[in-house]
């Protein structure tokens, strides 16, 4: 009681408010007075200028070729954040971005930039992440589609606010803060039509601040909503179930914290999606949580090349890692493979991949569950290896394949490896380690995979150079 009616002392920082601090404070001698031009695009395609001292510039929405004058929001000791204050020109490849919510929303780089100019930044992204590891590439073939709705795949948060508003969509750019959104137009139409009457319904809610997220699929028939529920409303779930027989949905709810139980509580999931393989026609069914690729035209294109660029496989014996639910695994093995084994971390997909496998009529093909981080498989007498790790590639794998062909266990390593990635970055370390020891890349792709945003899927193929 000794401080009452005495104004309390300042409470000094801490030394973490004292480093935010410090990075945040704008030096008004910065380039946010100056005219600059925008040199090229980063990786994650911002801009990238330099002022007169020297210091580079990250700019939000500036294309290469543009002057502008920028307002800084972020400062650090040998770069800047900012965005576009005033711009004395537009690029050529400059457009008008066909989502009212770019800017805000964090799903899309890119919507600023033509097509054809995203793609020629991303194919340049990929080979400076192989010149800076010294991988020597073929001519990167450039691959994508002009579809814009070809997302099948979306999580949308869900959030109330203080008044009690009800906010649906994707978080902001480098930031937890919901946007709260009308469409989306990356997304299917069949999953783009039901945000309104996903905003309608969850105002309808009981007790709406008991959502955390809704996940929503597009299959080849049929469209399944899964709902992550905090704590279960018996009121809610008739309402979910009402909205599943208007819509034509499947829909579930995750309930609980822990354990999570996954309960129907309309339709019974049946998710599939195809692959063509020559006359064939695959189909995968897979889980609503199981990994398969959100664009399925891009999907398709890139098993084409990936068969294309294998040629003749009758008679191989391959090994898909990190398989998933059999996307390459069943396409090498219909294209005429035959001995083909896939390896994946879940059980679930191992499972899924035998049951693919047996539904369409592929006896040569089999499957289990490793930890590919610990439990390296045997790869003697493999004479094709397929690749397609997650964003921490294949590190261990290929460091023991490099071992092998160093001490030279020739029979432990494939002739060709294929090797598909999301993260250009462990690409290339991946890929230097196997070149190092006596692979050259004869084949290399830039898939447009995620369009309008600054991710790429690659694809190499990689072939043992003979002694």
């Amino acid at each position: 009681m000794a401080l009452l009616g005495q104004k309390r002392p300042a409470r000094k920082p801490t030394r973490r408010e004292k480093e935010v601090a410090s990075r945040e404070t704008r030096n008004v001698s910065d380039a946010d007075s100056q005219w600059l031009t925008v040199e090229r695009l980063a990786h994650d395609g911002r801009g990238v200028a330099h002022d007169e001292n020297g210091k580079t510039q990250f700019i939000d929405q500036a294309l290469p070729g543009e002057r502008v004058t920028l307002a800084i929001h972020r400062t650090h000791k040998r770069f800047n954040e900012a965005h576009v204050r005033s711009r004395d020109n537009a690029a050529e490849s400059r457009v008008t971005p066909p989502c009212a919510h770019f800017g805000t929303c964090g799903g899309c780089d890119l919507q600023h930039m033509a097509l054809p100019a995203q793609r020629t930044h991303k194919v340049q992204v990929l080979s400076e992440h192989a010149q800076r590891n010294g991988v020597a590439l073929a001519d990167i073939q450039p691959l994508g589609e002009d579809e814009h709705r070809y997302r099948r795949r979306a999580r949308l948060g869900v959030r109330v606010t203080d008044s009690g508003e009800i906010q649906l969509g994707f978080r902001g750019r480098g930031s937890n803060q919901l946007v709260d959104i009308q469409g989306c137009s990356v997304l299917v139409p069949a999953l783009d039509r039901l945000i309104t009457p996903l905003r309608e319904l969850i105002n309808t809610l009981e007790a709406p601040k008991r959502l955390g997220h809704l996940e929503l699929t597009a299959a080849d028939d049929q469209v399944i909503l899964v709902i992550r529920q905090l704590k279960a409303v018996p009121r809610d779930a008739e309402r979910w179930q009402a909205f599943a027989e208007q819509h034509g949905l499947v829909v579930g709810w995750r309930v609980g914290r822990d354990p999570v139980v996954l309960e129907w509580l309309a339709g019974t999931p049946d998710a599939a999606y195809s692959v063509r393989v020559g006359e064939r026609t695959l189909r995968l069914a897979f889980s609503p949580g199981d990994f398969v690729q959100v664009n399925a035209a891009l999907n398709q294109r890139l098993v084409d090349t990936a068969l294309d660029w294998l040629g003749d496989v009758s008679g191989l014996a391959v090994m898909d890692l990190y398989a998933g639910v059999g996307n390459l695994t069943l396409a090498v093995a219909a294209a005429g493979a035959a001995k083909v084994t896939g390896i994946e971390g879940s059980q679930g997909m191992v499972d899924q991949l035998i049951a693919n496998a047996e539904h369409n009529a592929l006896p040569q093909v089999s499957a289990r569950r490793a930890d590919l981080s610990r439990a390296l498989p045997s790869l003697e007498g493999i004479d094709l290896l397929v690749l397609d790790p997650p964003r921490d590639g294949a590190q261990p794998l290929c460091d023991e394949l490099a071992r092998h062909l160093h001490a030279g266990k020739v029979s432990h390593a494939p002739a060709r490896v294929l090797y598909i990635a999301c993260d250009p970055t462990t690409l290339m370390r991946d890929v230097k380690m196997l070149t190092d020891a006596g692979y050259r890349v004869t084949r290399a792709l830039m898939a447009d995979m995620f369009v309008h945003t600054a991710h790429l899927e690659s694809m190499l193929l990689l072939e043992r150079m003979e002694d």
